[in-house]
């Protein structure tokens, strides 16, 4: 039988590392760093597709900035949102996903020393990262068709953090990164950022995508929640 390369997808959050086989969708185990959950696969140039936990990104939607000339000056004011928002941005990388025309732009910032161990770990087991996607982006991609038309919520849920987005026609106008609050029920967190909101749909329906189901690459779209109207 050929050798195939192994294709795995890895969960980072906090304490946790959960590596996945992206073939057979199962469950290779959870280790307490990207070290040691990446030493099963040293020197196997297994390729990874990477999704942060929701506690080390932030997500945020600005409008465009009038009077930018071109992506230097674009990635310049998505930095200076990002430490109004958030600090420092020695701590964040950031990335831009540009929309066309005059936005608005979707800046995603992922904690910047966990990137830095993540590709070290990778460099000294001799593996390749593929990707790296935030974990709402992730579940996103996972739900495609399904909010490419009509206003929809995307919700993840990480842990003691959530992302919400709020994307119509397939493009997000709006989102958050919050921590969650104990003692407070998903559906009244969903239902304070709807009332938010000005520019969302309060009827759109929810999609919930949790860490807890798996990588959204590995999961079955049937496996996961589109609730109308409320995520009770």
């Amino acid at each position: 039988m050929a050798w195939q390369t192994p294709r795995i997808g890895l969960h980072v959050a906090p304490g946790a590392v959960t590596a996945y086989d992206l073939r057979t969708r199962r469950t290779l185990g959870t280790e307490p760093t990207v070290a040691t959950a990446l030493a099963p696969f040293a020197g196997t140039r297994a390729r990874l597709s990477v999704v942060l936990s929701d506690a080390h990104c932030r997500c945020v939607v600005t409008p465009r900035p009038p009077g930018v000339r071109n992506r230097g000056e674009l990635e310049a004011a998505a930095e200076s949102r990002v430490r109004t928002l958030f600090g420092d941005t020695e701590r964040w990388r950031v990335e831009l996903g540009a929309s066309p025309a005059s936005g608005p732009d979707f800046i995603a910032a992922a904690d910047a020393g966990v990137l830095d161990t993540l590709e070290g770990a990778a460099d000294a087991a001799r593996v390749r990262i593929v990707s790296v996607r935030p974990h709402w982006v992730a579940w996103l991609r996972h739900f495609g068709a399904e909010v490419r038309r009509g206003a929809h919520w995307v919700v993840s849920v990480d842990g003691g953090w959530a992302t919400l987005g709020h994307v119509r026609a397939g493009q997000c106008v709006l989102a958050r990164t919050v921590r969650l609050t104990p003692g407070l029920p998903l559906e009244d967190l969903i239902a304070r950022e709807r009332a938010l909101a000005d520019v969302a749909d309060a009827s759109a329906p929810v999609w919930l995508g949790a860490a807890e189901a798996g990588p959204a690459s590995a999961v079955p779209a049937s496996a996961l929640w589109n609730v109308e109207g409320h995520a009770a």
